[in-house]
């Protein structure tokens, strides 16, 4: 699995029960990674493996996997405390901008051309497998 490291080290949070991955092909990374509290499980207990996965999701997860990994790394720690970002659609005060800030501030995410972050908005394959190999990097962990 990618990042097996990062998600090892994180304790495991209650056991979520998530009813709708059995059939997946991702099932063996869903639950470790939900387990972990790095992704979560809807409150009908179902994951949707299938959804669409936005750039608020990614950068949800990307969060959480940032500050797991900054916690043996006291510079990235430092520079995620302070994350800021400045998007000109995602002001301070919503729900996702400290998560949009910490993607962006660690290097995994970046906004769009336009200074937007665009929360909902699909996030490609190739831009998701970008924000596993930054991951990877910023944990030290061969690919």
């Amino acid at each position: 699995m990618q990042l097996d490291d990062v998600v090892k080290r994180a304790p495991e949070r209650g056991g979520s029960v998530v009813t709708d991955v059995r059939d997946s092909w991702a099932a063996e990374w869903i639950l470790p990674v939900t387990r972990a509290g790095f992704m979560e499980v809807f409150p009908n207990h179902t994951f949707q493996p299938n959804a669409v996965v936005r750039r608020g999701d990614l950068a949800a997860a990307v969060s959480r996997m940032l500050r797991a990994i900054a916690a043996g790394k006291p510079q990235l720690a430092a520079r995620l405390q302070g994350a800021r970002g400045k998007f000109t659609d995602v002001p301070p005060g919503h729900l996702s901008y400290p998560a949009a800030s910490v993607a962006v501030e660690g290097g995994v995410m970046a906004p769009l051309e336009d200074g937007s972050f665009q929360l909902t908005r699909p996030v490609s394959g190739a831009e998701a497998l970008a924000a596993i190999r930054k991951l990877q990097e910023l944990d030290g962990t061969p690919r």
